[in-house]
């Protein structure tokens, strides 16, 4: 069988100030914020413009119908369409190794095609923390539409195999040791090093199709390990507007701030140009606005502490009707005090869901009409109307 053209690198780890230890010191808010975001979009000829989406179910999808349907799907679409690369198809972009949706509104969560004795693991700090382990002779399969994959997994575990439509790369190995060890397939281009936080092994030069890619542990193999996710790219690797999904549902500030340096070495691999987060209403439970506001500072300080600062845009899940639907443990005006002075304080942008998800988008003051059937998460029709306020934002 032959080999594929691939290269295993070790993704960048531009870790933040701080990841030894120290308290992340506070950097100096930019006086522009929008100045990252804008200047990525202004060369998506040259050069990609990469967007991270943060957050919990509002961001990862649950109350969608299918995962084209989701907002940030719609807002990725028309982003692509805003600014067009000649040529270039344009991808999914990055896409975790299983979902936290939930039917019965949202069934899609399983994206994968085939599977073997692997488990879902939402403790390993990954791109919203939705990785997959595989033990011995465990294997999944996806299908993935595009011409070059990065193939993402967590260092410190066995080896795994990989095929492209049949078609057998090397070996990877995972281990601390053995990162700087891999290699590409015969007469490939291909570097490795050892990994700190990150492992990419990419296939380029694919046909722009459906492929099927199975990533599998020999049942004799030592050890297992964490495979986290899969970048699709359509022409657009070097090029226009990509998204990378890092929403969990359920997700709380402290998911992301559990593992803070792990989380933040990941995010600094994707060398984001936008980060936009939806968090705090399921930290009102149990969190007072102000253990909310200090657990926000950290994540976001980390965000602007890495050494290429993204755009944050904070959006407030406390602005909307939608905060009278859980439980609180102050008041929906704390809370919304709490993120505006998160963002005040780190020079971010803040919007309000309120605007991006207002009662009478429906035309009847009645947000019923877009909700699914929990009455909680935006239902297809909700994530246009929010899609629709984040390109106009986005899209600059």
């Amino acid at each position: 069988m032959r080999a594929l053209a691939a290269v295993a690198v070790a993704a960048t780890a531009a870790l933040v100030a701080g990841c030894s230890g120290d308290p992340t010191p506070a950097p100096t808010p930019t006086a522009d914020p929008w100045a990252a975001w804008d200047s990525a979009l202004a060369e998506t000829d040259t050069e990609s413009a990469r967007w991270l989406a943060l957050g919990d179910s509002l961001t990862e999808g649950q109350g969608a119908s299918a995962i084209e349907n989701r907002w940030i799907d719609l807002t990725r679409d028309a982003l692509q369409r805003q600014h067009p690369v000649d040529g270039v198809a344009g991808g999914v972009g990055y896409r975790p190794g299983v979902f936290a949706v939930y039917p019965p509104d949202s069934t899609w969560g399983a994206w994968q095609s085939d599977q073997t004795a692997v488990t879902p693991d939402f403790t390993t700090p990954s791109l919203g923390y939705r990785s997959v382990d595989l033990e011995p002779g465990s294997s999944i399969t996806y299908q993935v539409r595009g011409t070059d994959l990065d193939l993402w997994w967590s260092p410190g575990g066995g080896v795994f195999r990989y095929a492209v439509d049949g078609v057998e790369g090397e070996p990877v190995d995972t281990s601390a040791a053995g990162a700087s060890d891999a290699a590409g397939g015969a007469g490939a281009d291909s570097s490795a090093g050892a990994v700190s936080g990150a492992g990419v092994t990419s296939v380029d030069g694919l046909e722009s199709s459906v492929h099927t890619v199975t990533i599998g542990v020999d049942p004799d193999a030592a050890d297992g390990f964490v495979f986290e996710g899969i970048t699709a790219f359509d022409g657009d690797r070097d090029r226009g507007v990509s998204l990378f999904d890092s929403a969990h549902s359920g997700a709380t500030v402290a998911t992301f701030a559990a593992d803070l340096d792990g989380f933040l070495s990941k995010v600094a691999a994707v060398q984001p140009d936008l980060v936009t987060i939806t968090l705090g209403a399921n930290d009102a439970v149990n969190t007072s606005p102000d253990d909310l506001e200090e657990g926000y500072l950290a994540l976001v300080r980390g965000l602007k502490g890495l050494d290429d600062p993204p755009t944050v845009v904070i959006v407030d899940e406390f602005s909307s009707d939608l905060a009278s639907l859980f439980d609180q443990s102050g008041s929906s005006g704390d809370y919304a005090a709490a993120v505006e002075s998160v963002a005040e304080q780190t020079g971010s942008v803040r919007v309000s869901l309120g605007d991006a998800l207002p009662a009478d988008a429906a035309g009847d003051g009645d947000i019923t009409s877009l909700l699914s059937d929990d009455g909680i998460h935006p239902n297809d029709a909700g994530a246009q109307v929010i899609a629709r306020y984040m390109v106009g934002l986005l899209g600059r």
